[in-house]
């Protein structure tokens, strides 16, 4: 277990024996989750100043559906260097579809969808048919080394038929900063990106602020990442495995509000 602090304040202003107050707050809300043996994280990293606070930010969960972005990541990074062209067709048939979240599942027919149609509902729907496709057209090994070649380090890890893997902290937060990168590039594409990941059609995290996310959910994982966006920017990871406690998104929420206003001081 892991507790992480770090400040570019001085201890004997006022502000900062409140902004302590809340991490406490937040740090034994997350440790409690652990003393009734539930896996929980957590990742904040200001993008102004660089400060840092975490909790078991090296500790692995299931991906879920939080390393879909990854593999849209390099389609659009790829379309950027025309290696891609995302208006091209892919055929999705009847055999291809997969449950869960999504609404491809629902089609009557074999479909043909651009790329950059499925990039949509790979981030918006969350659709798992259309995230296996994009894995597929670039291939997973491919998606790996992406991974590791930015610095990550679990990137698609686990077993050879799943395309989901393991995440921790450090890694997703190796993953939104290049999605931030992309992003401040202020083109087309990453316009595009922003707006999809700014509007999935399932939040729980609620928010005034324009938070550019991707949640993952199955089983007992349940996770929120990705940045918020004010006057004061900074990135913010909740990994859990709470998915089927009652309190998820309480709990979710708490955290995010903490972060919040830990983030406001």
């Amino acid at each position: 277990m892991e507790f992480n602090f770090t400040t570019k304040y001085k201890l004997d202003k006022n502000y900062d024996l409140e902004k302590i107050k809340l991490i406490k707050k937040l740090n034994d809300m997350y440790l409690k989750e652990s003393y009734k043996g539930n896996k929980v994280a957590y990742y904040y990293e200001n993008i102004y100043t660089g400060d840092i606070i975490s909790y078991n930010s090296d500790i692995c969960f299931y991906a879920a559906s939080t390393i879909k972005i990854l593999v849209c990541l390099i389609l659009f990074l790829k379309a950027e260097k025309n290696e891609i062209n995302l208006d091209e067709e892919i055929l999705i048939t009847m055999n291809d579809l997969k449950q869960d979240t999504g609404i491809i599942k629902y089609q009557k027919k074999d479909t043909f969808y651009t790329i950059l149609e499925l990039i949509r509902l790979t981030i918006v729907e969350s659709d798992n048919t259309s995230y296996i496709k994009l894995v597929d057209l670039v291939g997973k090994n491919k998606i790996k080394d992406f991974g590791l070649s930015i610095g990550a380090i679990h990137t698609m890890e686990g077993k050879d038929t799943d395309s989901f893997g393991i995440i921790n902290c450090n890694d997703m937060i190796i993953y939104w900063k290049e999605i931030k990168k992309y992003i401040d590039r202020n083109t087309y594409y990453s316009n595009l990106f922003k707006k999809y990941l700014s509007n999935p059609s399932f939040k729980i995290v609620n928010t005034d602020l324009n938070f550019i996310r991707k949640y993952g959910s199955w089983d007992i994982a349940y996770h929120e990442a990705g940045y918020i966006e004010n006057k004061n920017p900074f990135y913010m990871i909740i990994l859990t495995q709470l998915n089927r406690k009652k309190y998820k998104k309480t709990f979710i929420n708490k955290t995010a509000n903490l972060l919040l206003n830990i983030n406001k001081i």
